[in-house]
């Protein structure tokens, strides 16, 4: 199993073996509708119901055969003879009643008792015997599970052996890249990469909209990509457009310290004015962040010299005359000085 792939691979496993044991515990548990509370409620209703009922039954007839005995003992033996045959009567009558009604209470019971061994038993069995299904099934799944299982721990165990040895060197390039970042640079596919901010015209004035910026020196390409910062990320369609001249703006005509003017190649001027983001051009490559600072006397620095180079190729003197042109070539190879 190869190491970059084993976690997604164990998680699809651990998920079809929670998902079978998972359907197996909905089938148990819909079963046990049928095989356990339904038989459970049909025994509590008919068969304690109806002890519950005789013995209603008992104990209203012992209260009334109590009553008549009470009744008939306090009978004098004065009465004449006819009256008292009649009461003794009556109480054979209540008391063969009474008799009868404890024999059925007495029957009813005994047989709740005896149903209970298997109305009431067999029912908890099934649920049992489905219960056991359920283990069985898990068993099942780990055993199946059990070669995927020993692959996977012996894959986890290498590759916390290959973290435990390389860690160390992981450590120390990165002490390396902090201590001295401009050695150890990615290579990136363009010369320059970072935020800007584009002044944009709206209908009361105008703003300055945050853009991700790409720069290829062969192509002299340059790419914009509206950028928002509290959305995530992208905001807006991709921009490119051949760059003609990027001429810096004099600090006396706006309020911003580094802004320059780029023109772009049968599109006129591009209008954006181009402040630095939080006054640096961010050179982001891939995984490192190269931030150049570029101060106000740097610009001059890189104004004159430039200014010297077209002089010497015979430069006309209108560009002479906006504070210097900075291309960004001339930005991408020299460093800038700290």
């Amino acid at each position: 199993m190869a190491p970059f792939c084993f976690p997604a691979r164990s998680l699809q496993e651990f998920a079809t073996v929670l998902r079978n044991l998972e359907d197996e515990r909905i089938r148990m548990i819909e079963n046990a509708s049928e095989v356990l509370i339904t038989p459970l409620e049909k025994f509590r209703k008919e068969q304690i119901g109806a002890a519950k009922e005789a013995k209603k039954k008992y104990d209203k007839e012992t209260e009334k055969y109590c009553g008549i005995l009470e009744k008939h003992l306090n009978l004098s033996s004065k009465k004449k003879e006819s009256q008292l045959q009649e009461a003794d009567s009556q109480v054979d009558l209540v008391r063969q009643h009474f008799y009868e009604v404890s024999l059925e209470y007495v029957f009813k019971v005994q047989e709740v008792q005896e149903r209970k061994m298997f109305e009431f038993v067999e029912p908890l069995l099934a649920f049992l015997q489905g219960l056991f299904t359920f283990y069985h099934h898990g068993y099942e799944l780990a055993k199946d599970f059990g070669d995927f299982k020993t692959q996977l721990t012996i894959s986890i165990q290498n590759t916390r052996n290959r973290f435990e040895g390389t860690r160390s060197e992981v450590e120390s390039l990165m002490k390396k890249m902090k201590e001295n970042p401009l050695e150890h640079k990615t290579i990136s596919p363009y010369t320059m990469e970072g935020y800007l901010y584009v002044q944009e015209k709206r209908h009361f004035g105008t703003s300055w909209v945050k853009h991700y910026c790409t720069y290829q020196r062969d192509s002299k390409q340059i790419t914009m990509v509206p950028f928002d910062q509290k959305s995530g990320g992208k905001g807006g369609e991709d921009e490119s457009v051949i760059l003609k001249s990027c001429t810096r703006r004099k600090t006396d005509s706006i309020e911003k310290r580094f802004c320059f003017d780029v023109e772009a190649v049968d599109r006129g001027n591009l209008d954006p004015e181009m402040d630095m983001y939080t006054r640096r051009y961010r050179v982001n490559m891939k995984a490192e962040v190269e931030v150049m600072h570029l101060q106000a006397n740097e610009h001059q620095r890189l104004a004159a010299e430039h200014q010297k180079l077209e002089e010497r190729h015979g430069a006309d003197s209108s560009s002479q005359t906006s504070g210097g042109t900075l291309d960004l070539e001339l930005l991408a190879s020299r460093p800038v000085k700290q």
